[in-house]
């Protein structure tokens, strides 16, 4: 029987999870070294690849071929060269690897913690753009795995809604800071079922952030110290840098000899020094549960509960900043590290029931999800700018979003002229309700050629639908002629999959 599992792809660590015959998520451990998380770090050696804290340790002596962070790179047309030891923009003559590819091996690490695995649910954050999520999906198909997509904090309120002596009814708030991406989401919870209300986040905004401004307090401290500071592009002390911030999730002050260019010198770092130092970042993360809360039209007094998901709400500051927004205790119920693979693998078994025992079946029987578009979802029209007395492109929107999902919506516009030749079929993303072209992303565009006699005036029909999975088709009809242009937005690829393969013939340790 095919097996199927969940997924979190992570920026600093990630998890495989499946579930059990009783169809309880389990999180899959590492077959070598026993660890149920991952570090998402890659080491390009000569003939063979290094996934996870193996590739970490290769960075000390070998810093230019270990690549970190991949998942941010997701949205970019990037190459990493291993010549540079850097992300470089895809010019065509660059030699190295893609996010995507970068990615593949570490979910074919991750696929061989187990036996027979040939599909999967992978996790994204909530807010990542067309692009990053086809990207992932590229990723996922270079690994051979056919897979489908959900957003991590979707997931991780399934995990929590899901767990024996928890019980979730109302309105939650999803609170999930990982180690590269912040995302809040709300929804509302009955029993099983869960109604994504809406979510915001930043995809850049996490512990590795957090990890830099300690990095930066130590290049200070010792250059008082010693005349001299540290080079912070040291691997080394990126490592020295998330060690004392778990420290200070238990500490008031942290205690580190740091040896740098000048010899070894003791540095003490506060708790209260950190808070300052990412003050920045909590002030984001403030703004972002307000803006939840008002896209969601609610008061904190409105959400029931808060649930933790990612490992970087173990610092303590974010707690107190929870606690003073929503006036209550979040719920500390799971390992926030694991939550998101574990909702994964039990959205993995909705959607894939036929392959569960009965066992399987009759545990995710009641399991409902209901999730929302996360973006703006529109296309590029002409309209006339009275002022000027002149033709401008705007943008118009045709899924708002926070639209439940699946969808599907017609809009009807019309032709600009007569005998006009074809009419630009663009759909657009934006994370706000944007008017200007400038400001959203045009993700796919194709031309619909018109009738001959093409009227000023004549009816174009516009439909959009969008699906669970966050698959969008797109039909432009010239109502009169019925020509249409479809545009089917899978998350995929456009490249060469046999091609890029090809480019990752390695043994993956």
């Amino acid at each position: 029987m095919t097996k199927i599992v969940g997924i979190d792809l992570g920026t600093t660590f990630s998890a495989i999870a499946e579930l059990d015959d009783l169809g309880n998520p389990e999180v899959l451990s590492d077959p070598e070294s026993g660890n149920r998380i991952t570090r998402s770090a890659v080491y390009f050696g000569k003939d063979k690849v290094i996934v996870g804290e193996k590739a970490r340790d290769a960075s000390i002596t070998s810093p230019k071929k270990v690549v970190f962070e991949v998942k941010r790179k997701m949205e970019d047309e990037v190459i990493y060269s291993l010549s540079s030891g850097e992300f470089k923009e895809d010019d065509g003559k660059i030699k190295g690897y893609t996010p995507s590819q970068i990615s593949s091996l570490i979910l074919s690490k991750l696929k061989d913690y187990t036996s027979g695995v040939k599909k999967a649910v992978i996790t994204v954050p909530a807010l990542f753009a067309e692009r990053a999520r086809s990207a992932t999906l590229e990723a996922a198909k270079l690994s051979k795995l056919d897979v489908e997509i959900i957003n991590e904090p979707t997931a991780a309120v399934l995990h929590y809604s899901n767990l024996p002596g928890i019980s979730l009814n109302g309105r939650v708030l999803i609170f999930d800071l990982g180690g590269g991406t912040f995302d809040i989401t709300i929804a509302s919870v009955k029993g099983k079922k869960v109604d994504v209300t809406t979510s915001v986040g930043d995809k850049e905004l996490g512990g590795q952030d957090f990890d830099r401004e300690i990095l930066n307090l130590i290049d200070k401290k010792y250059k008082k110290l010693k005349g001299k500071g540290i080079d912070v592009n040291d691997r080394s002390y990126f490592e020295i840098a998330e060690k004392i911030k778990k420290l200070l999730s238990t500490k008031d002050k942290v205690s580190e000899i740091i040896e740098g260019p000048k010899g070894p010198a003791k540095i003490d770092i506060s708790r209260k020094e950190f808070e300052n130092s990412i003050d920045t970042f909590l002030e984001k993360i403030k703004m972002l549960m307000e803006e939840a809360l008002d896209r969601a039209k609610l008061k904190a007094s409105n959400i029931h509960q808060t649930l933790l998901v990612g490992g970087s709400t173990r610092i303590p500051i974010i707690t107190e900043i929870i606690k003073k927004i929503m006036k209550k205790t979040p719920i500390k119920g799971v390992n926030v590290d694991e939550a998101v693979a574990c909702g994964a693998a039990i959205y993995a078994g909705i959607q894939n029931k036929s392959s569960l025992n009965s066992a399987q079946k009759k545990a995710v029987s009641k399991v409902e999800l209901n999730d929302v578009c996360n973006f703006y979802m529109g296309t590029l029209m002409a309209t006339r700018d009275q002022e000027r007395n002149q033709w401008l492109m705007v943008n118009d929107i045709v899924i708002p979003r926070d639209t439940k999902l699946p969808c599907s919506i017609t809009k009807n516009y019309m032709v600009l002229q007569d005998n006009q030749k074809e009419i630009d079929c663009s759909v657009t993303q934006s994370e706000g309700e944007e008017t200007d072209k400038e400001f959203v992303h045009v993700i796919s565009q194709k031309p619909l050629k018109l009738s001959n006699n093409a009227k000023e005036g004549d009816p174009i029909k516009v439909t959009y639908s969008y699906d669970l999975n966050g698959k969008m088709h797109c039909i432009f009809e010239e109502v009169k002629s019925k020509k249409k242009q479809e545009l089917n937005l899978k998350p995929g690829t456009s490249k060469d999959l046999k091609e890029l393969r090809e480019n990752l013939d390695f043994d993956i340790e």
